[in-house]
């Protein structure tokens, strides 16, 4: 209880040092950041309790009888409380001086511990901070001593009835408290982030927990060096004109040819785990996807489409961002040293703005990363709906459908709106609601879809479902007065690792192409001629850029991702691809004829041509330049994305200056 109120203590001392009449901000997200912030405090205090609660329920350590316990509890104590007192001292320098609360990017400062230490002590009243800290270390001694007066006192005896129902209940205190909330995921750093007011969500943060969340991240994972040997190519893949690689600028404006006295809505669905082998479309033998068949031929169909990464996590933060998530550890969405990103998103200035989930937005931490990142943003999810949750990943997709067409219904009719909507139902444990009206499960061998690339039944009656909800929800939005002013944009947020479906290429299978492989569908009747086949190679960084131009919206880019309906004839798309199976990731680029893959440390080079039948061969030898040129795109868009990733928040600063 006493850390926890010292804890407490520090967290009102940093609103009192901070705060400034200036802060913007309403008294409810104060109140809700404290709030926040209390329940961190609590969780590091039972934290920091807990390996003493397991010394002192040892049998033979009783600390009321034995001083040499007393004296190791003092010892750990009162070490713990120096560290404590020293971290919340550099934390308030930090956040004064850079404007964050402490991370591991503090180790950085020991590359030049002396010049650090030199700017330290110029920087702050090192003197008075130390008695300061001296004065509170005294206060909370005082306070500890009184301890021992109320607890070190025989305990009467207890039946066992009554120790065994207050070990229970304290049991379930200290598991509260560590997990922090009573929902499905634990308290997170992102749970902090809720306002785009970076006062507020510093306030909600625990400097010890926030720098223990980043210590995975240890070292900013990508080289300036490297990033400037590529520039060049980047920048002429990029069809950038101005290039300076001095500062490494990536941004360009793009203004609009079109205009519209309305602009259109846009709304981008999420076809989870949907490859591009799923298709009836492309030749898959089991006719899984009616209703994807009939959008495609009546919109534009890109049929070479590839994420970078697996993963819906990762295809979330690289549809927000427009960069790849490269990242090696963990997803990017859970760094919290690179939260921070400038999304074209933001561009749609005049248009509401949902993202509508049928499960919990905490998953992956990606409530703070998009409402950090998308201040307008609306976010619908799993408390907010009022279906019945199906399974683990939340309500149905029929269901979600439905809220989400509602949503629609009710927005302001005097703005246009921009969506995503995150399907689930096509994922493990592929649960089928009863009672879908005009659908029923297929029961057919399990050789028919393997041969079909499907797993099992349940998958494919899985990937069934979703069709039949996107044909349901087509059905009544067609009939709804937003339908005929929106574009749509469907497409698998990733492929899996699937047997090899006998109608797509061996090498899709061989070289795990198909778990990149996924369809990308631009519907809009009015905005689109329908039966629109593509056939040039485009990657999710373009799926914004494309909508943006579908919009009419004009846009700052500083992102990998293009326009895909403003390139020009002849102009070679390329795609990346990142697999993390193994401690040595690799890297890979798709071109229009060929696939080249290597370590991402440029060991074992692979070069194979995706056209010709059977079993791909490593043709490298054969075609030494096509080698090289395709070397060094793959290291230059992978390097590019790292780089990306902890600098394009620059555009921000750029921007705010506009």
């Amino acid at each position: 209880m006493v850390y926890f109120l010292f804890l407490v203590l520090f967290r009102i001392l940093f609103f009192m040092i901070f705060n400034s009449e200036s802060d913007s901000y309403r008294l409810g997200s104060l109140i809700k950041a404290l709030l926040i912030g209390i329940r961190f405090d609590l969780r590091l205090a039972v934290l920091v309790n807990i390996p003493l609660m397991i010394f002192c329920a040892m049998p033979i350590v009783n600390i009321v009888r034995s001083i040499w316990v007393r004296r190791i509890s003092n010892l750990y104590i009162y070490s713990f409380t120096g560290l404590l007192l020293l971290f919340y001292s550099v934390d308030i320098g930090h956040y004064s001086y850079l404007g964050r609360r402490v991370d591991v990017s503090i180790l950085g400062f020991l590359d030049n511990p002396r010049i650090s230490a030199q700017m330290v002590w110029e920087s702050y009243p090192v003197i008075i901070i130390l008695i300061l800290l001296l004065f509170i270390f005294i206060g909370f001694k005082l306070i500890y001593n009184m301890v021992p007066a109320i607890l070190l006192t025989e305990p009467k005896v207890k039946s066992m009835k009554q120790s065994f129902l207050g070990f229970t209940l304290g049991g379930l205190i200290i598991l509260f408290s560590a997990w922090g909330t009573f929902k499905q995921y634990p308290l997170r750093w992102s749970d902090a982030y809720f306002s785009n007011n970076s006062f507020i969500s510093a306030l909600g943060l625990n400097p010890i927990l926030f720098y223990n969340d980043t210590r995975r991240f240890t070292r900013d994972d990508f080289s300036i060096e490297k990033a400037k040997e590529y520039f060049s190519d980047m920048t002429e893949y990029l069809d950038i004109d101005k290039r300076d690689s001095k500062t490494l600028n990536y941004g360009r404006y793009t203004e609009t040819s079109r205009h519209f006295n309305r602009p259109p809505n846009i709304v981008i669905i999420f076809l989870e785990s949907v490859g591009a082998n799923r298709l009836s479309i492309l030749g898959n033998p089991l006719n899984a996807t009616p209703n994807l068949d009939q959008i495609i031929e009546e919109g534009i169909f890109f049929k070479r489409f590839y994420v970078p990464m697996v993963g819906t996590a990762r295809s979330v933060f690289t549809i927000v961002t427009g960069i790849p998530d490269v990242a090696r550890i963990k997803t990017s969405s859970r760094n919290p040293r690179i939260n921070k990103q400038y999304s074209i998103i933001n561009d749609f200035t005049g248009h509401e703005k949902h993202y509508i989930m049928g499960g919990s937005a905490g998953w992956a931490n990606i409530r703070g990363f998009l409402q950090l990142n998308i201040p307008d943003l609306s976010i619908t999810e799993l408390d907010d709906l009022k279906s019945p949750r199906l399974d683990v990943w939340g309500v149905s997709d029929h269901d979600l459908f439905k809220e989400a067409h509602q949503i629609f219904e009710n927005s302001d009719k005097g703005k246009p709106f921009f969506a995503i909507i995150q399907t689930a139902t096509n994922h493990r444990p592929y649960s089928i609601p009863e009672n879908i009206t005009g659908f029923e499960v297929e029961h057919i061998s399990k050789e028919k879809v393997n041969h079909a690339g499907f797993k099992s039944v349940g998958q494919y009656n899985a990937m069934r479902l979703l069709d039949h909800a996107i044909g349901e929800y087509f059905s009544y939005a067609k009939r709804s007065e937003y339908f005929s002013n929106t574009v749509f944009f469907l497409f698998g947020d990733h492929g899996t690792s699937d047997p090899w479906a006998k109608h797509m290429p061996l090498s899709n299978y061989e070289l795990f192409l198909r778990s990149y492989h996924v369809p990308l569908i631009v519907y809009g009747p009015i905005f689109t001629k329908g039966g629109i086949v593509r056939d040039d190679i485009a990657m999710l960084p373009d799926l914004i850029p494309t909508a943006a131009g579908f919009a009419g919206i004009s846009y700052h880019n500083q992102t990998l991702g293009r326009d895909l309906m403003s390139i020009v004839e002849n102009q070679e798309g390329f795609a990346l691809t990142v697999g993390k199976k193994h401690a040595r990731p690799t890297i890979g680029v798709i071109g229009s004829q060929y696939y080249l893959t290597m370590y991402h440390d440029g060991e074992d080079i692979r070069l194979y041509n995706l056209n010709v039948p059977g079993a791909p061969e490593d043709i490298q030898q054969e075609y030494p330049e096509l080698t090289a040129k395709y070397s060094r795109l793959v290291q230059g868009l992978y390097e590019t994305s790292k780089y990306m990733l902890y600098h394009n928040s620059q555009l921000l600063d750029h921007m705010s200056s506009k």
